[in-house]
């Protein structure tokens, strides 16, 4: 084993209002834990990277591309490098993992586009 730890422990950050983000990476993937407020969002945005999105509290809406999809607790979508995604979090916030292949450059390295 090369490195274990607690998304307790990880330093918080505020991309967007109402979004509470922890990260880590590994040697190729970059996890991010995110907790929503009721309503808030991750506006859409696009990166080169794969993103596998898991919702382990509440309930998304899910936006990939031309389809939305809404994600409750347990629920799983994978989305391909370079389709623009985002999520908003349903009446009870939410609690996501974020999967990104391979490792992202950097904890914001993707374009926003609206």
């Amino acid at each position: 084993m090369n490195a274990v730890g607690s998304f307790e422990a990880l330093a918080e950050s505020e991309p967007f209002e109402g979004l509470r983000r922890r990260t880590f990476d590994g040697q190729g993937a970059t996890v991010s834990e995110y907790r929503f407020a009721p309503g808030a969002r991750f506006p859409l945005h696009a990166h080169a990277e794969e993103q596998i999105t898991l919702v382990t509290d509440g309930e998304v809406e899910l936006t990939a591309g031309a389809e939305t999809v809404r994600l409750a607790a347990g629920g799983w979508a994978v989305t391909a490098g370079g389709v623009p995604h985002g999520i908003r979090a349903g009446e009870r916030g939410a609690r996501v993992l974020a999967i990104v292949v391979p490792r992202r450059p950097a904890p914001d390295a993707y374009e926003l586009l609206g």
